[in-house]
């Protein structure tokens, strides 16, 4: 990522192109079993608070709060059936300001690598 983009934007995408790191991951579950399993992943997570969910539309809707300034970001989760299991789609975005540091960037990583098979 360009360090001018983490002075410039609040929010990651894993459908954004460029970045193969963000890309969204395929959990080897049905969506039935999948959705329950992000669900407890974003319990013990920590700093992370799931805040509403929705089973019949497949998303999540957690917050994920900075140690320092406590900053809170909203992160939205769709998951989506595909042939190998459910693909984890995901959002994270700064209620505030207009560059992040790359921390929703990092919220995301954190995201995908704990719930990577």
């Amino acid at each position: 990522m360009r360090l001018l983009a983490w002075f410039t934007r609040n929010w990651a995408d894993t459908d954004e192109p460029g970045d193969s790191a963000l890309a969204p991951i395929v959990l080897p579950l049905p969506l039935a079993q999948a959705f329950p399993h992000v669900q407890e992943a974003l319990r013990s997570l920590p700093h992370w608070h799931l805040e509403a969910s929705d089973a019949q539309a497949a998303t999540i809707h957690a917050t994920r709060q900075t140690r320092l300034w406590r900053f809170v970001d909203d992160i939205h989760i769709r998951l989506e059936t595909v042939p190998d299991g459910t693909k984890v789609h995901a959002r994270s975005q700064s209620r505030v300001g207009r560059g992040d540091f790359g921390q929703n960037r990092r919220n995301l990583l954190e995201l995908l690598n704990f719930l990577a098979p």
